[in-house]
């Protein structure tokens, strides 16, 4: 049995980066901070539908349901019981879940190196915004004023870039330099049909659940700030945030939400009283770990998904709402962005991690994601300039800097 324990991951596959993941080949990989889980063997994609007569919550129960059901036929079939679900959850329904019935294997990269030196040159680099920095100013001012006159708490709004490069991105690499940039995080790539649709890849600083028998957890973030190059600068950063009443605001609502979800389904709960401080490369980040013992050991990682993804993290308050105004006022759809990405045994245990900090690559091209999360007190300027620094995981990886491209 795979598992989100420590423990297990003593006795994990040494493997190079260069044969991790194939960019032709099917495969997925998620690195947990405990370890990491890969597979070049899938299976079976599971083949879903949506259908009109479910709402969201409904539909998103359907394909998990579905998806269970077809790993047991699968390992009844071929009597191998190490057979997982692997991929992801998009955010939302206009998009189907990715998700494959793989075999899968405890992995650590036999040998760490300084990611290599392949960088793109911006000068080769086409960038389109999606949209425009105007527009997406707008964009919050409106949902600024809409929380001063309706029930929104809440809501995140996204942008996009899309890259055009002229020569090939390398994903082998592309993943090593997110991998070695959040040994802290959780980092995560899929491609179900590399050839048509690509790789969909990140490097997340957030766990949305994960089960081990009777032990639950979630480690959400909310609340962020730009890091300074300065020692004494970015350490005034952090202290800022933990004091910023915005911030604590913002983090409030999404540990309130989760607290509500999961309480039912626990004899204990332990949220701290406040958050602590993370920070990735980029940025400081509030976060909150959440653990919990469940009152039925033998409920599925797959119920605790169900009822948490989207988290107002990623999506807003109230989620219905929130859900609608970002789809009218975000010219793309998200897609696996803001989604879930993880893994479940037949066991029902798992980890899923939410997908920020990502991006869909295919050949010569990207789709970048990036989104903050909006309150009432939210500067729309400010709000921008989070999302820039949020693009910069991917930026960084890719070996390009935002300042040096010619965008269109």
């Amino acid at each position: 049995m795979l598992s989100v324990e420590p423990s297990v991951f003593k006795n994990a596959i040494g493997i190079k980066k260069e044969e991790l993941l194939k960019e032709d080949r099917a495969g997925f990989v998620f690195a947990a901070p405990t370890g990491m889980i890969s597979s070049k063997k899938i299976i079976q994609n599971i083949d879903f539908k949506r259908s009109a007569s479910l709402d969201f919550l409904e539909q998103q129960k359907q394909w998990l349901q579905q998806a269970k059901q077809q790993l047991a036929e699968r390992i009844q079939e071929q009597g191998n019981a190490e057979l997982i679900i692997a991929g992801s959850l998009p955010f939302d329904t206009r998009d189907l879940p990715e998700l494959s019935i793989a075999e899968a294997k405890n992995t650590h990269l036999a040998e760490i190196f300084e990611a290599g030196n392949q960088a793109l040159q911006a000068a080769a680099v086409e960038a389109k915004l999606l949209p425009k920095h105007a527009d997406y100013v707008d964009g919050v001012r409106k949902l600024v004023e809409l929380m001063q006159t309706t029930e929104l708490k809440k809501a995140v709004l996204a942008r996009a870039i899309d890259l055009k490069t002229a020569e090939k991105i390398n994903i082998a690499e592309l993943f090593h330099r997110l991998f070695m940039s959040n040994p802290e995080g959780y980092t995560f790539a899929l491609a179900q049909n590399p050839q048509q649709d690509g790789w969909f890849m990140g490097a997340s600083p957030e766990l949305l659940a994960a089960k081990q028998n009777e032990n639950v957890f979630s480690h959400p973030v909310a609340g962020t700030l730009i890091r300074r190059e300065d020692h004494a600068e970015d350490q005034a950063q952090a202290e800022r945030l933990l004091a910023s009443a915005k911030d604590q605001y913002e983090h409030s609502l999404v540990i309130e939400a989760i607290a509500d979800q999961l309480a039912p389904l626990c004899k204990t709960l332990t949220i701290p009283k406040s958050p602590s401080l993370i920070k990735t490369q980029t940025l400081w980040h509030l976060a909150t770990p959440i653990q919990g013992k469940l009152k039925d050991p033998e409920l599925h990682i797959f119920d605790l998904v169900s009822i948490l993804h989207p988290t107002p993290a990623v999506c807003g308050q109230p989620a219905q709402l929130a859900r609608a105004l970002i789809s009218e006022l975000e010219p793309f759809q998200r897609n696996l962005f803001a989604g879930t990405m993880g893994w479940s045994d037949a066991h029902g245990n798992g980890a899923w991690s939410v997908n920020v900090r990502c991006g869909r690559i295919c050949d010569q091209s990207a789709r970048l994601y990036a989104g903050a999360g909006i309150v009432e007190a939210s500067q729309p300027e400010l709000e921008l300039d989070e999302t820039a620094a949020k693009f910069k995981t991917m930026f960084n990886a890719l070996g390009l800097k935002a300042e040096e491209l010619v965008f269109i």
